[in-house]
């Protein structure tokens, strides 16, 4: 039976803490263990995690005597800690589904090329419905070169829900931990450089539960006018200064990312334009004008130069009679990736393997 040891970091989570832990421990086929990690939170995480330790043995618990954010954090379990086959990271406030670690084992187990297996997960709220999965013992399965995935980021952003991705513990040790350099791309970086390691699997179930409420630890980041665009760039540069030579063809993929964010942020300095009175449209702008170096061939940036020069009530009333007329210019009214029940994650059916 595959091992399987998830690392728990914990930063004022406790609430979440034993919901998380308990969809651990529940986990079929595999031998577990759980480390969890606390960010000398000033919360009950001490008391909660206390009692989970001591109701089965399977449960550790260390606490850092000062705050040392979560890569750290991170870093502690995963490359100190781990010893297993298999190691997961899993925040406090995310959950597995079940057999995801089984599943995830039942690939690795039978491809030793595969360094990294994840599936997709769902999105909950904590004023949500409960959600809930089946447990299907023989879902699909794919394997990609590590290269379709450098790809598919580039293009896409990250497709990998950290809480459904489980990672070969030697390859994790060899590879190294979380870069502090990343604070919010970090698992984006981590999942670049295992695929550099070598074929990463994808399993067609949800394997995780993503939370996302106001406390998350990164929502004010997300909810800024160019997001996490610079320190996506930031992350993907990095990779292509350190594995380049390796990968011919991510130069061109590094470039479409910076003129695609480009283009995405000019618009988002245009609506922001519209509906914001403070100035935060002005770093957007930048941004984009930065990623997208000839700009002005562009008509995202002659629309909104014309909603400047026209002004914003203006402009206000343009839209409201076009609406009166039904015509509608609005390029991306795609749902939020943070929607309750959305799921996420991707699934190259192209490769798409039998076990």
């Amino acid at each position: 039976m595959s091992s399987v040891d998830v690392v728990v970091p914990c930063y004022n989570y406790g609430r979440y803490l034993k919901g998380c832990v308990d969809s651990v421990l529940s986990q079929r086929d595999v031998t577990v263990r759980v480390l969890i990690v606390d960010d000398a939170s000033p919360d009950n995480t001490p008391a909660v995690a206390e009692l989970l330790a001591a109701a089965d043995r399977r449960v550790s618990y260390v606490r850092n005597g000062v705050n040392l954010g979560l890569i750290h954090t991170a870093n502690k379990g995963v490359m100190d800690w781990a010893t297993a086959d298999y190691v997961v990271l899993l925040s406090a406030d995310d959950k597995l589904t079940q057999g995801s670690l089984a599943r995830a084992a039942k690939l690795m187990d039978s491809r030793p090329d595969v360094v990294l297996a994840y599936g997709m997960a769902l999105m909950m709220h904590d004023d949500g419905p409960e959600l809930e999965t089946g447990d299907p013992h023989n879902p699909e399965f794919a394997v990609v070169p590590g290269e379709v995935l450098l790809r598919r980021i580039c293009e896409s952003g990250n497709v990998v829900p950290t809480p459904s991705a489980a990672m070969r513990t030697s390859v994790q040790h060899r590879i190294g931990g979380y870069n502090p350099l990343f604070k919010h791309t970090s698992d984006v970086d981590m999942w670049m450089r295992a695929a550099a390691a070598g074929s990463i699997g994808v399993v067609n179930a949800v394997q995780g539960f993503y939370r996302w409420h106001a406390l998350n630890m990164s929502a004010a980041y997300y909810r800024r006018p160019e997001g996490d665009r610079a320190e996506m760039l930031a992350t993907c540069q990095e990779f292509f200064k350190n594995h380049g030579e390796d990968f011919p063809q991510y130069g061109k993929w590094l470039r479409q990312m910076e003129r695609r964010f480009g283009n995405e942020t000019i618009l988002i300095a245009s609506k922001s334009f519209e509906t914001s009175g403070d100035q935060t449209w002005r770093d957007a702008l930048q941004f984009g004008k930065k990623y997208r170096r000839d700009y002005w061939n562009s008509p995202l940036w002659w629309k909104f130069l014309f909603k400047r020069l026209v002004g914003r009530r203006a402009t206000e009333l343009i839209q409201h009679l076009q609406a009166a007329m039904g015509l509608r210019f609005e390029l991306d009214q795609r749902t939020a990736w943070y929607d309750h029940g959305v799921q996420n994650g991707w699934w190259p059916e192209d490769f798409r393997i039998l076990l």
